[in-house]
């Protein structure tokens, strides 16, 4: 009897350990870092806003928030004119608008309309939430004061207002005078040379 080739077939008869028959996994890829969380402010801001200016609804954004990107629409006066301090010229049917672009820029939402008419530069509004029912508007780049917008049922109706009433905000300054009529606009002409005035000039279309 040949022993040592009993032996060698003895061991190969013996249970291979585990870790010698399956072979060394391939390492786990690190998890990608998770997309920073929208904040709950930015959540909230989400829904319909107006502008109140001495009791009667001069606009109203509804504002959709879409992962990173904003859209909206822009409900107002057929015309009127406004230095932020001041609402003048409001008539109607309101229109609305929609808007042409919209992004997030941190806690603010940006929205910018277009404006067809020749010459016209687009609107462009930040908006961010300042409480559960209250947000804060920035017309850019008209210099006007921040414009404090109160939370709305979708919907909600723009007016009434009185023909040739002026609404003033109170403790406000004015900035930049901007108009807008959606028609021709029909200006008597004057039987005196104007007055000279300190006012910026109107941007038509901001």
């Amino acid at each position: 009897m040949n022993i040592p080739r009993l032996l060698l077939a003895f061991a190969l008869l013996l249970p291979v350990p585990a870790a010698a028959q399956t072979p060394a996994a391939a390492p786990t890829p690190a998890p990608r870092p998770a997309a920073a969380p929208t904040s709950f402010a930015a959540q909230m801001l989400a829904g319909s806003w107006a502008l109140r200016v001495e009791g009667t609804v001069v606009f109203r954004f509804d504002l959709v928030r879409s992962g990173d990107t904003w859209s909206g629409t822009w409900a107002k006066p057929k015309s009127f004119a406004t230095d932020g301090a001041i609402f003048a010229e409001l008539s109607g049917p309101p229109a609305e608008q929609k808007s042409q672009g919209g992004r997030a820029i941190g806690e603010w939402a940006e929205l910018s309309f277009g404006d067809l008419r020749p010459g016209a530069i687009p609107d462009v509004f930040r908006f961010r939430l300042i409480g559960p029912d209250r947000a804060e508007m920035l017309y850019a780049d008209t210099g006007q004061a921040p414009f404090v917008l109160e939370r709305v049922a979708a919907g909600t109706s723009l007016g009434p207002w009185t023909a040739g009433r002026v609404y003033r905000r109170d403790g406000v300054e004015g900035g930049t005078l901007v108009s807008y009529n959606v028609g021709p606009r029909v200006i008597p002409a004057p039987t005196n040379a104007p007055a000279a005035t300190d006012r910026p000039p109107a941007v038509v279309g901001r």
